[in-house]
């Protein structure tokens, strides 16, 4: 139980500094590009919240994996 706890948290502070940087990314690339800011208004919010759940959906896929043998 405690490796699932571990791996559960991994995978979300992984999939928010991710969501966080992925966010970044997008305002300086829109910057250098369009020289204004482009993106969607709650951008940097919304991200690390979705790459967190898809980290999640990774990491239990390949633990099921790896617990039936295969991997």
């Amino acid at each position: 139980m405690k490796n699932k706890a571990g791996i559960l948290l991994f995978a979300i502070v992984g999939g928010c500094v991710g969501g966080f940087i992925l966010a970044e990314l997008i305002g300086i690339a829109g910057k250098l590009l369009f020289d204004r800011t482009v993106g969607i208004k709650y951008l940097p919010i919304l991200l690390p919240i979705v790459c967190a759940i898809v980290a999640l959906v990774v990491v239990n896929g390949w633990t099921r994996s790896k617990s039936r043998g295969g991997g």
